[in-house]
């Protein structure tokens, strides 16, 4: 009995480390609707474009704080951004024209909700 309440202590003090200093996520952001408490820093995926361009679509449902998209071509400039603050919002960027990797970052500011991305090939 005393092993059982010393695990759910030490599980108490993680989530509340991982909720203090990188927040938490659950869901696989491009995959599943994710859900997030307090979540921090950034996220990059890659996307390869063979001729018909990257499509990024979805919702972002915020209570509190912020999440910054951004969508780079291959050469390193963006291509589309938008900023889902408190509130539901939807998302809708494009890049077209050149072939190679597309790469959308996601930046976390004490973020807490939901995030929902579509990307498209």
């Amino acid at each position: 009995m005393r092993f059982l309440i010393a695990l759910l202590i030490l599980a108490a003090v993680t989530l509340g480390v991982l909720y203090t200093f990188g927040g938490v996520k659950l869901g696989l952001v491009t995959i599943t609707p994710a859900q997030m408490w307090n979540a921090q820093g950034e996220n990059t995926y890659a996307y390869l474009n063979g001729g018909g361009g990257v499509q990024v679509s979805g919702e972002c449902k915020a209570r509190s704080g912020s999440a910054i998209l951004r969508l780079t071509d291959p050469d390193g400039l963006q291509v589309g951004g938008q900023e889902c603050p408190k509130g539901t919002w939807s998302i809708n960027m494009a890049g077209k024209g050149k072939l190679g990797s597309y790469r959308l970052s996601i930046a976390y500011l004490d973020y807490t909700g939901s995030l929902n991305v579509k990307v498209d090939r």
